[in-house]
Parts: structure tokens; sequence; C-alpha cells
């Protein structure tokens, strides 16, 4: 959990302090909130002439006072209607002066992502792109275990993508022979291409790609090239999800997850906790760990049963106050990952 928090608090620093002042708040702005809107109008995080020119437009269209009003109000104070319409010179200069303060602290926040991801052993160019809404030859690498490389143009100063890189410790995982990203809650990404390398592999000839289980087809993976010597294993995955290395003509158990007991689960404030119980088919694989993941939240408690038919996961209640339909994961350490789109409603 320790690795989820501290990206999360670099990303929650950045939206808390650009909009509520307020670094430790831990809750980013929902998807509709101005934040992405400025966000999404610079070229990278270090663009302070593009972000104060967001706020400028929306000072110009009365969009800024109406959304410090309502703020203002969610936090119990009482604020006059008259504000809403104040267009003084006075005003514009008190109301931009803070958010142009913070236009020149943001990347501050990404550069609390950046050491967070390299403390990890996450290393990434995103850094060094200028412009972030059209990033090419992106890569994500783990040092001495695997790399991936996408083949498309990304545009990453999105809301999706923000949520995406804060939770990349949970989301990408490299290991012995197996990398894995999972997609699910970053739609845009699922059915991007990339090349995954595996480093360090000790295969005698080209191993069999197997994914979340399942031997992969050419559907799944293309252009395979395996250097014995260098133990380097490349290949072209069509789309994400988790890949493992294995000897050839090996078999291995099938993961499956088919449901779970309950459809829906209603947020209550009071609770600390709640229980989702997944069923499903090889969620189990003797002395290696079970992850669960209900959206980007890891599950702080995950029992499993003897032959691997459910997984009982426990979540923590504050961390499902925006309603709405979760995709849960269930990864297992070494052996690959299944998902579930729309599994849990929280309401």
């Amino acid at each position: 959990m320790q690795k989820t928090t501290t990206l999360l608090g670099a990303m929650v620093f950045v939206s808390g302090l650009f909009f509520t002042g307020n670094a430790l708040a831990f809750d980013n702005p929902d998807e509709d909130d101005i934040f992405w809107e400025t966000l999404s109008a610079m070229d990278n995080p270090n663009d302070v002439d593009g972000c104060k020119a967001k706020i400028d437009e929306l000072w110009a269209s009365g969009e800024l006072n109406r959304y410090d009003v309502e703020r203002r109000r969610e936090a119990g104070q009482t604020v006059p209607d008259s504000e809403l319409y104040d267009m003084s010179e006075g005003h514009r200069v008190s109301m931009t002066a803070g958010y142009y303060n913070s236009c020149e602290g943001l990347d501050e926040g990404f550069e609390i992502m950046r050491s967070s991801m390299e403390q990890y052993g996450k290393t990434s160019n995103i850094w060094d792109m200028a412009d972030w809404h059209n990033v090419t030859g992106l890569y994500f690498q783990s040092a001495g275990e695997g790399r991936i490389d996408f083949t498309r143009t990304l545009d990453f100063m999105s809301y999706r993508f923000q949520i995406f890189m804060q939770n990349l410790p949970n989301l990408l995982v490299f290991q012995d022979g197996y990398i894995s990203l999972n997609a699910e809650m970053v739609s845009e990404l699922k059915n991007y291409g990339a090349v995954l390398t595996m480093y360090g592999l000790n295969f005698s000839e080209t191993p069999d790609i197997y994914v979340d289980g399942v031997l992969a087809d050419s559907s799944d993976v293309s252009d395979i090239t395996y250097d014995s010597g260098a133990g380097t294993l490349s290949f072209t995955a069509s789309h994400f999800s988790s890949y493992r290395a294995v000897t050839k003509g090996s078999k291995q158990s099938v993961m499956k997850l088919t449901g779970t007991t309950k459809k829906s689960i209603k947020y209550n404030a009071r609770k600390s906790t709640f229980k989702v119980k997944a069923k499903g088919k090889g969620l189990r694989k003797s002395g290696t760990s079970t992850i669960c993941r209900l959206g980007f939240t890891e599950a702080t408690k995950v029992s499993v049963s003897k032959k691997g038919k459910s997984v009982v996961c426990v979540f923590p209640m504050s961390e499902f106050s925006q309603t709405g339909y979760y995709p849960l994961t269930i990864s297992i350490s070494g052996k690959g990952e299944v998902s579930r789109q729309n599994a849990i409603r929280i309401k």
C-alpha cells in the first residue's frame, strides 16, 4: 500500500495545491473538475504560461468565479451570490493571484511523482518530453527486469493518464519473465500496441508466451525475438494484459474470473471496510502473493481458497466515495492477472 500512497500523495499534492490550497488533501478532483481543463491547456508540467493563460480564460468566462464560490460553499462558508458576478479588476487580481502561484509550483508535484517512481526502480523518458499532449517513443523500464515501449502517440495531459501515472506501481509489474500492465482503468491504453522486453532470462530456446495463463497466439503477440546469450526476449503485444515467458512446450494453469457474489456495494462513510468475494479458476499459486484491486485501490487483506476458486478481498470504504462501476483485478505474482470490467457498482 505504501507505493500507492506515495504516488497518490504526489499527484494529490498537485491538485490540492492548485485548487484548494491544501497540500494534505487525499482526493483527486472529479473528472469534470476545472483542474483537468487547466492541465490539458498546458504543454507539460513546466508550462507556466499555458497554465496562467487558461486561468485568464476561466476568469473571463466567469467559470473561475463559479468554481471558487462552489468550493467555498462546499467547505461550509457563507458566500453571497454577488460574488458570482463580481468581475471587477480588484476581484480579478485577488482571485487569480493564488492560482498563478500554483501554476508556478505545479511542476513540484510531478517531480515528487518522478522521484517516487525512481525510488521503486521505475524509469521513463516521459520527463524529457516537451509536449506531453503528443508523446512519442514513450517507455517505462525496470532495471534488469523489463521494459515497455509504446508504439503510438499518447496524450498524457489528461485525467485518465494522470491517474494512470500516479498508480503506476500498482498497474505495471516487472518480474523474472513476467510483465503486466493493467489497463482496465485506462481504456485509452488497453488496445494500444507496445513492444515488451524481458531481461535476465535463461531459456535455451525461444520460450512460449502466455497471456493471462493462456498460450498466446498471433492475435496477442508478434515479432518475437529471443537472444539466448543476452537472455533477452522481445515481442509486440497487441493489447495490454499480463505476459509470461515459459519453457517451450510447458503447461500453465488457466486463470479465470467468472464473477462476484455481490454485484453492488452501498457506500457508507461510517464503515471502515467492505468485502468483495470473487469467483473463478486458477486464482492461486503456491508460495506466491495474490493482489486484489477494485479500480485503482488495492485490497488491505486478501484470502484465497485452497483450490483457487474464490478470493475474498477487503477494501477501505473511504476510497470509494465516488459512486459508479469499478473493474476488479486479481494478480498472482509471477503467474498473471485477470480482470472483470464493471464487476462492482458502488452506489
